[in-house]
């Protein structure tokens, strides 16, 4: 399961899911890929709500920030790689539903906000699995070691380098680093949230009861 929640892990398993789904697809049935579409969108919206709104804040709330850390370092690769999935099979299912072909570019797919939504959130979603969430999470072990060598407490809080007298101009360039890379990571969840959620609200307005 690490293997495959990894970077590398997270490039084959996209390009197979890419390679592999097209030429399936067209022998499901129509309503199936629809609710491999909506379902797989439903899934990621969910888990991001959840993981954002709730369970993070409360383990931040609770754990000491290195237990914390080391929870985050194991879950957010998997967290990464649903999100990727999800958005992945989404997108892949749009294309079939729309009689789009791999080859016509993205020009007809963004034609429709329903395709231009779910373009952003896969893009987002890979760019975060590939680099932000490892980057961050690289700088964040680097971080509490530096307090590890400092004799720094393991607090519940934030990471004690930002406020303490034994923090160099170093450290505090670390934390720096740290607050940018974790940012921007945040700034993606955010978006791949927002364009999930706008391409469910945007299908919503085709149901019928």
């Amino acid at each position: 399961m690490d293997l495959l929640t990894s970077s590398g892990g997270m490039v084959v398993l996209s390009c197979a899911g890419a390679a592999v789904l097209p030429s399936l697809l067209p022998y499901v049935s129509t309503d199936i890929v629809k609710f491999l579409n909506v379902g797989a969108c439903s899934v990621s919206f969910g888990t991001q709500f959840w993981v954002g709104s709730i369970a993070g804040i409360t383990m931040f709330r609770v754990l000491k920030r290195r237990t914390f850390g080391k929870v985050q370092s194991k879950l957010f690769p998997k967290y990464a790689t649903l999100n990727t999935s999800c958005s992945l099979l989404a997108f892949v299912t749009y294309l079939q539903l729309n009689e789009i072909g791999p080859t016509e570019g993205f020009s007809r797919v963004c034609g429709k906000w329903e395709g231009l939504m779910l373009a952003y959130c896969l893009l987002t979603n890979v760019a975060n699995s590939l680099y932000f969430i490892p980057a961050t999470t690289r700088i964040m072990f680097e971080i509490h070691a530096r307090e590890h060598q400092l004799g720094l407490e393991d607090e519940v809080g934030q990471m004690s380098l930002k406020t303490s007298d034994k923090a160099t101009d170093e450290d505090r360039q670390l934390y720096k680093k740290f607050n940018i890379s974790h940012g921007l990571s945040m700034v993606m969840n955010v978006i791949s949230m927002g364009t999930c959620g706008a391409y469910l609200y945007l299908i919503a307005q085709n149901l019928k009861f």
